[in-house]
């Protein structure tokens, strides 16, 4: 096997403007202690896709310490990587940061002038496991069905995965639109969890403690979250859940572990709730309403079975794929890889549709009520056929969407990742330098004022003003001088201390 170059390790991403589709889980994870990932990593399926979300080189190390005895040295380390021996160690500790974060990597030892990070004892023996094979649990999991079974085929779970999810985002929508868009409502679980997350919320209800369910409409939140792509709305949803049931329960591992392990699944596949999750039912039954999984009625009356499938939203969790993991590891298996490539071929097609000319007019060759209701959010939409929406980027449009809270960047991105595949043919950059320039100025037209609380000072003494603003400056509280008015205004944090001084120097000017 060839060894990858590293020669440059930390030259990543770092100019770009999009963040990482896990940023939601991320940012749940760098709050944990060790002992709450010590809980996690006593799962295979958690220790594999710990792996997948970490940085290529984070994954080229860990693989290739992953069979070693001893700690992770930084000679090894930096040959390892191709980087000169005499540079200093700084480097490497920006490089390992996201091991040590994940603790994967315990804190660093020195001995005998070497330093060196201990791998955790607990994901190595989890990894290992995963790749060798040995984590048996979701294999011997796997429901057999019989031909005469009326099991979900592929297609069938990415469309019950697809309308279930879309039909939460149309309901999203439809409540901050005047009309057009009929849309189902969700659950009463859902709305609560759309309501406590702040995408939805109750315009009478000013506390948001007795919210009418009835009366939700979009926040400037929720917009923002409709622009995102695929994979960083199931996160952020799923950690919005994780959240509030760590809020109400005070434990979230096991659940933490449950989503991870819906990752490792395959998708067509059927798996017994009971032997898979047996202590978190509940949680199964509620990413249910989400289309995560797929549980079919088992008799006339209606109970549900107590087998399910997981959808392509839950297997491609781990894969990195922003389409929802259509065509991803999770879909090999038993008649699902053929197929399955097709299909992710077609979705990727599908979510590509939008045409941007330099004159501002935007051709989406689409039919989805959803992304049409998107579009119309900041798009001027003129002309509508069948298979096509004409419509036009102007200012009126894009600074109303700002006005809900959509940033020019969530626009740009959403405009460059539903890009058509035609506008790949022309050179880069995807789009034209004059309308994302545009998007930004209307961005900015918003915050050339900004609104501060101050505190005003007036003064009829030039010498006392004078004063005054030395000892507001000294505690770097001056907002505004105007000496020729004798007017300050100061941070409201400092206003008892320069009262206190003002009066004191008023005191000494009257007894001298």
């Amino acid at each position: 096997m060839v060894q990858p170059s590293f020669s440059h390790p930390r030259k990543a991403k770092v100019d770009s403007e999009g963040t990482s589709p896990t940023a939601a889980l991320d940012a749940f994870l760098d709050t944990q202690h060790q002992s709450y990932f010590e809980e996690l990593y006593r799962s295979e399926a958690v220790c594999l896709c710990i792996l997948r979300l970490l940085p290529p080189v984070c994954r080229h190390i860990i693989l290739h310490i992953l069979w070693s005895h001893n700690p992770l040295r930084t000679i090894e380390l930096k040959a390892f990587l191709q980087i000169d021996q005499t540079e200093r160690n700084e480097s490497l500790n920006e490089i390992v940061r996201p091991m040590l974060d994940r603790k994967i990597l315990g804190g660093a030892h020195y001995q005998k002038n070497k330093t060196g990070w201990p791998l955790n004892d607990a994901f190595k023996r989890g990894l290992r496991n995963a790749l060798t094979g040995l984590h048996v649990q979701l294999v011997r999991r796997t429901v057999r069905t019989h031909p005469s079974d009326l099991s979900p085929s592929v297609d069938d779970l990415i469309h019950h995965g697809e309308t279930t999810w879309e039909s939460i985002l149309k309901y999203m929508v439809s409540s901050g639109l005047a009309g057009g868009l009929a849309a189902v409502r969700p659950r009463q679980q859902v709305l609560q969890l759309l309501h406590a997350s702040g995408l939805m919320a109750d315009p009478s209800d000013m506390s948001g403690r007795n919210p009418n369910y009835d009366r939700l409409t979009i926040t400037s939140k929720g917009f923002q979250f409709l622009l995102e792509d695929r994979q960083t709305q199931l996160w952020q949803i799923l950690m919005f859940y994780l959240n509030l049931r760590e809020a109400n329960e005070g434990r979230s591992a096991e659940i933490l572990s449950l989503f991870f392990s819906l990752g490792c699944m395959q998708l067509g596949q059927g798996y017994s709730a009971s032997q898979s999750f047996p202590r978190t039912q509940s949680t199964l039954e509620d990413l249910e309403q989400y289309g995560f999984i797929h549980r079919r009625p088992r008799n006339a009356d209606g109970r549900k079975s107590d087998h399910f499938f997981p959808t392509h939203l839950a297997t491609g969790l781990c894969s990195g794929d922003e389409g929802g993991g259509i065509g991803t590891a999770g879909t090999t298996g038993a008649g699902g890889s053929a197929g399955s490539t097709v299909l992710a071929k077609e979705a990727g097609e599908e979510k590509r549709f939008l045409i941007l000319e330099t004159n501002y007019k935007i051709y989406a060759y689409t039919s989805n009520e959803l992304e049409i209701a998107i579009l119309n959010l900041f798009v001027d939409i003129r002309i509508r056929y069948p298979n096509l929406v004409v419509g036009k980027l102007d200012r009126q449009n894009v600074k109303a969407a700002m006005e809900k809270g959509i940033s020019a960047h969530q626009i740009i991105s959403y405009l460059s990742s539903h890009a058509h595949s035609q506008m790949y043919n022309s050179p880069p950059p995807l789009l034209h330098p004059t309308i994302v320039d545009q998007l930004h100025l209307w961005d900015k037209e918003r915050n050339r004022l900004k609104a501060e609380e101050t505190v005003m000072f007036e003064f009829f003494s030039k010498e006392l003003f004078d004063d005054t603003e030395a000892e507001a400056r000294r505690y770097d509280g001056v907002q505004v001088a105007l000496p020729e008015q004798k007017l300050l205004f100061v941070t409201p944090s400092i206003k008892d201390g320069i009262r206190d001084f003002v009066v004191g120097q008023q005191r000494q000017l009257r007894g001298a």
